[in-house]
């Protein structure tokens, strides 16, 4: 994977993360439906996020020297660097938040108050999605996604690392163990994947790459424009896994990744533009999981402080403006301290490796 390439999918990290941000800030309890035109891209959003996040496996478990205790310290410290530390924060910002304002966490917009502790437990194992169990830690509603990543990166580990007569095993079980939901979106994630070996084998001209590139683009406004009601109409009146927003998904999943495909085959074009804007691109693209995870605790509990009514312009942008500053600040301490995180997870490995023969 080029520089360019690189770099044009932490642009399209950064666009995901404030459209999911700013989709669930536009509510009228938050906002008073300010920026309501985004609400419709949450779903979108979130199929990006699988796509890149498939894209962006399928290069790293690849890498020369990779093995498998390597993946594992990689994918768990990238996880738990923002997981752990947005559980800790949404308990203790729900508790806080439901003293001073109970009434803004309601059932109405997905606010569970009983079972906490098995909440937030089976976040942190991430089994909250399994077999449809669709049980969100407190406020964080945008969590459910990582009860789907985290079986993905096992799956994926799976097929990658264990020895071939035990792979379709291990894939298999794993896949039993997380239920149809979860295997639904499966493919969607495997897209990155494929689009990374596409663009791995590099076999694409640059005049495809043109046409892949727009057309990919234009066929997605295309879809924004007219096709967006009659896909949910057909998808509505389907009985399949993982609800009404499948199919929207694997389109916009497959359109999305036609469109890096294209971008990478062309990407020689763009080689002066991406030495101008990388380093705050990169900059703000490290804090995009924080921004995707964190959001909605920390504009909820900030909306219970306001002292204006959701549609008045300073609690907007305290809310909106407040909300970025608290969350680009966590990221110091999160995902931008990737190197502590993957010291701490590869500590925890070696020793639970070696407690067996403490205890004998």
């Amino acid at each position: 994977m080029n520089r360019q390439t690189s770099l044009y999918l932490d642009v399209w990290r950064l666009l995901a993360a404030f459209a999911v941000f700013i989709g669930h800030l536009s509510g009228a309890r938050l906002t008073g439906g300010f920026l309501w035109q985004f609400g419709p891209l949450l779903g979108e959003a979130v199929a990006v996020f699988f796509v890149l996040s498939g894209f962006v496996i399928g290069y790293t478990a690849t890498r020369p020297g990779e093995t498998a205790r390597s993946y594992a310290v990689s994918r768990l410290a990238r996880v738990y660097s923002v997981a752990l530390p947005a559980l800790i924060l949404t308990f203790a910002l729900d508790a806080l938040g439901r003293l001073h304002d109970p009434g803004m966490y309601s059932l109405s917009w997905g606010y569970v108050a009983d079972g906490r502790a098995w909440q937030f437990l089976s976040a942190l194992l991430f089994i909250n999605q399994v077999w449809g169990m669709n049980m969100l830690p407190g406020s964080d509603l945008p969590y459910w996604s990582l009860g789907y990543e985290a079986w993905y990166y096992l799956i994926f580990g799976l097929a990658t690392f264990l020895a071939p007569g035990w792979r379709a095993v291990g894939v298999l079980i794993a896949l039993a163990c997380a239920g149809p939901g979860i295997a639904a979106l499966l493919p969607l994630w495997l897209l990155g994947v494929y689009g990374y070996r596409v663009c791995k084998a590099g076999r694409l001209s640059r005049s495809a790459g043109w046409v892949l590139f727009a057309g990919s683009l234009a066929a997605w406004c295309a879809y924004q424009a007219w096709g967006q009601a009659y896909v949910e109409s057909l998808a509505g009146a389907a009985s399949i896994a993982h609800g009404p927003n499948l199919l929207e998904d694997y389109l916009i999943g497959t359109l999305f990744i036609g469109h890096i495909i294209g971008f990478h085959a062309i990407s020689g074009n763009v080689a002066a533009l991406a030495g101008w804007v990388q380093k705050p691109i990169r900059w703000a693209a490290g804090a995009t999981f924080t921004i995707y995870l964190l959001h909605v605790p920390v504009a909820q509990f900030l909306a219970t402080l306001m002292p204006w009514p959701p549609s008045a312009w300073p609690a907007r942008a305290v809310l909106l403006g407040g909300t970025l500053f608290i969350l680009f600040a966590v990221a110091d301490i999160t995902e931008r301290r990737k190197a502590f995180w993957r010291f701490a997870v590869s500590a925890l490995i070696s020793r639970a490796r070696r407690l067996p023969e403490a205890l004998a």
